[in-house]
């Protein structure tokens, strides 16, 4: 079976044209080659056959897409730089036609800069991460066990209560029109706010709040006000289809209310396995909610985003994905008016605490972005995502992540899966002396 992500890459050329990248020795080129070579290798028969079809059709899907995208954002682009738009689609066409480099990622890393656009082979790309790289390290590193307690919403936070490392309370779980209570009640709803999410469920699609109200009732997010028995029926019919996970609804500290109009606002905070089997912290953002009318802060949901400064806490510009009309930079809240830019983060040695512990708890994973909540008492792990996005970390940042320290690590054990692969001997066992690329990189395969 030929997967989406097979031909997803078949379209943008990256399958063949990514086999003459130049290779400077740099943990993104080697990420990119690994991507396509595995992906080469693993497809078989009929996804090369796709590849190579892919191929054929790419220039002309490449032009199509560069035609819609200056089309939509390139107007904008062109009153805050001055840049014309047959200029923008020109460039996206070449980062296309010879990085194979979709037109999207040209504004949402805003490549119309010639400075990032520089950089463009040094950005680690969704396509290669999302369903690629990040599965095959879990195949060869990590444990079914802690996978699936990263992937399951109750599993995450019943894995963490049980070591002791602080996340929001799960309440329940509801599947195929059954509710689990995890307090042993048999029957009803913990009389609290509740937030609702999909089990599996990304991106903040399917959420809700639930208030509990004077009388007992409780009130949605969308106005809806249903007894406790109508809501627990509601809950049960949607189980039929998805199984969702009941959580205590939170709210962030006093100090950090004026970041959003209303949903909670989280810390990004994304961590990996270092050489020795430590956990580095590499990067983190604060992720807020624009508009009232939604209840969670995701940037693929419309969400606005932060820098965060590691060392510091302190907070850059805020931004979204790019690719809207609207798009921009704020150095305050664009609806709340509340300062952003300088802004330092409160508890923030805590809250770096935190996310090395919940990777502590997960210890057999490589990478983890962990949304962190900051209450009244003290931050909090609302999540932790087995395949942490790197869109929203390059984008905030305004740099490439491939070289970062991020990128060196992610490309060690990239180099260990593929020994654990192909039965390879290796001292890069944690504690270990590291290889050097030429003694552990296989040599590219010919197209």
């Amino acid at each position: 079976m030929v997967r989406p992500r097979a031909i997803l890459m078949s379209l943008t050329g990256a399958a063949v044209m990514w086999a003459f990248l130049p290779d400077d020795g740099s943990p993104a080129a080697f990420v990119h080659e690994t991507f396509r070579r595995e992906t080469w290798r693993e497809g078989g028969f009929w996804g090369r056959v796709v590849s190579c079809a892919g191929f054929v059709v790419w220039p002309a899907y490449m032009l199509m897409m560069s035609a819609f995208y200056t089309g939509h954002l390139g107007p904008s682009v062109r009153r805050r730089t001055g840049k014309g738009l047959l200029r923008q689609a020109g460039e996206q066409l070449a980062l296309a036609l010879t990085r194979s480099i979709p037109p999207r990622w040209y504004y949402l890393f805003e490549f119309h800069d010639d400075r990032k656009r520089g950089a463009a082979l040094e950005y680690l790309y969704r396509l290669e991460t999302k369903s690629g790289i990040y599965e095959f390290l879990r195949k060869y590193l990590s444990s079914p066990e802690t996978t699936e307690a990263l992937r399951s919403k109750a599993g995450f936070a019943l894995r963490c209560h049980e070591r002791h490392v602080p996340a929001v309370t799960a309440l329940a779980k509801v599947e195929h029109g059954t509710i689990t209570r995890f307090d042993g009640v048999a029957h009803g709803l913990p009389p609290r706010d509740l937030f609702v999410k999909p089990m599996d469920g990304a991106g903040g699609r399917g959420a809700s709040v639930w208030k509990v109200q004077a009388d007992g009732s409780y009130k949605s997010n969308a106005g809806a006000v249903l007894s406790e028995t109508q809501l627990i029926d509601h809950l049960k019919t949607l189980s039929q289809k998805q199984s969702y996970v009941v959580r205590s609804y939170v709210v962030n500290r006093h100090d950090l209310a004026d970041l959003s109009p209303g949903a909670l606002s989280t810390v990004r905070v994304l961590t990996c396995l270092d050489e020795h089997g430590g956990i580095a912290v590499t990067h983190a953002v604060m992720r807020m909610a624009r508009t009232p009318d939604v209840v969670v802060d995701n940037f693929h949901a419309g969400g606005i985003a932060a820098k965060v400064d590691i060392r510091t806490g302190v907070l850059g510009r805020a931004t979204n994905m790019g690719l809207t009309r609207d798009t921009d930079w704020w150095d305050k809240h664009p609806l709340t008016g509340a300062p952003i830019l300088g802004r330092k983060l409160p508890m923030w040695s805590e809250v770096l605490d935190v996310a090395r512990r919940g990777h502590a708890a997960f210890s057999d994973q490589v990478a983890v972005g962990w949304d962190i909540a900051l209450l009244e008492d003290g931050p909090q792990l609302v999540e932790g995502n087995k395949s942490p996005d790197l869109d929203i970390i390059q984008r905030t940042h305004e740099e490439p992540i491939g070289n970062s320290r991020f990128g060196e690590l992610f490309a060690f054990h990239i180099r260990r899966a593929l020994d654990e692969k192909y039965g390879r001997s290796s001292s890069r066992a944690h504690g270990s002396e590291t290889l050097t690329r030429d003694e552990t990189v296989p040599t590219r395969m010919s197209l």
